[in-house]
């Protein structure tokens, strides 16, 4: 047979394998410090340019490495908090609950500082510290008892609620608690936590509560309206004939509006689910909608009804909705700007 032993690959050495480990192991390890390096190097910028930005609205260095810090922990983008409430308040929570010395005067000038101190109607509660103090609620225990009671101060961890019942409430202390409260111009709020304390302050019973994020909320309108100030036409059919009548609308939602009449111009009496038509002009937009009163709210010199649009046009529709959602956008720059 032929001699094939020329064929053969060379064998490498021992010392040959290893030098060519070391210089796979060198590449390997100078690209993943590569890697790290332009991690950092990002993050640095990052943080940099967050610090700029907390700068700029008046934060303090220690109040942004709270923010940063704190939001790195819990995995969220930091300049979300320096936007928007609810990444901010979940963050700072966080820091109250897990930090060995925090600080809640340090968090209160954080809130008033990005405007996060005050929560406009239109806009949903986040947690509980956004109830605003002497609120009216309803309580209910767990053997289904229910009681008056009022927010009478909270600070960063606790609520305190004071029973205003005339009826005497039970020790409740260790007890889950169910308040349930309604907030004017948005919805029905519920939320379950344990009361903390009970004690007695000026012949009050207070109860304290810690603060939730677990609120539930039952939308009371199926859009969100704003006020607003225009004239308007009311015209009330009667016996097949139009009476008109000189009103103002002082709100309106994509679905309704409330319109107030002069009771000197009226001289008559309104009944609820009397249809109507509502002349008025939005926008430079001219309506003439069909709408049925649905509440009435007596005044000293004016009587004002809610109406409930009736075949209302998409296009007519999406018009008012978009003009009630740029008016609160408006509205909401307006008040960061005024507290900035």
């Amino acid at each position: 047979m032929r001699d094939l032993s020329f064929l053969k690959l060379p064998q490498a050495g021992t010392n040959t394998a290893i030098v060519f480990l070391l210089i796979l192991a060198t590449f390997v390890t100078f690209f993943i410090f590569l890697g790290l390096l332009r991690e950092f190097l990002r993050k640095k910028k990052l943080k940099n340019y967050f610090f700029k930005e907390a700068y700029d609205r008046g934060l303090t260095e220690i109040e942004a490495q709270i923010l940063w810090e704190y939001s790195i922990k819990l995995g969220r983008d930091p300049f979300l908090t320096l936007e928007f409430k609810a990444p901010f308040e979940k963050v700072v929570d966080l820091y109250l609950t897990t930090d060995p010395n925090p600080s809640e005067k340090l968090v209160q000038d954080m809130r008033i500082k990005l405007g996060f101190d005050y929560v406009p109607y239109f806009v949903p509660l986040v947690s509980t510290k956004d109830i605003e103090l002497f609120q009216p609620a309803k309580l209910y225990t767990e053997s289904r008892e229910s009681f008056e009671i009022a927010l009478f101060d909270k600070d960063e961890r606790f609520m305190y609620w004071a029973v205003i019942d005339k009826k005497s409430i039970p020790r409740i202390k260790g007890q889950k608690a169910t308040i349930s409260f309604i907030r004017k111009g948005d919805g029905i709020y519920k939320f379950e936590e344990i009361v903390e304390d009970m004690f007695t302050e000026n012949g009050k019973t207070i109860l304290k509560i810690p603060h939730t994020f677990e609120l539930t909320r039952y939308q009371r309108r199926e859009y969100s309206r704003i006020e607003v100030e225009i004239p308007a036409q009311v015209g009330i059919i009667i016996n097949d004939e139009i009476k008109w009548l000189s009103g103002e609308i002082v709100d309106i939602s994509a679905g309704g509006a409330k319109v107030c009449i002069s009771l000197s111009e009226t001289q008559m009496e309104i009944q609820p689910m009397t249809e109507i038509i509502l002349k008025f002009e939005l926008a430079g937009r001219h309506f003439n909608l069909k709408a049925n009163i649905v509440n009435i709210y007596p005044r000293r010199h004016t009587t004002c009804y809610g109406v409930k649009f009736e075949d209302i046009k998409p296009d007519d529709q999406k018009f008012i909705y978009d003009f009630v959602k740029k008016e609160q956008q408006k509205l909401a720059q307006l008040m960061v700007k005024n507290r900035g």
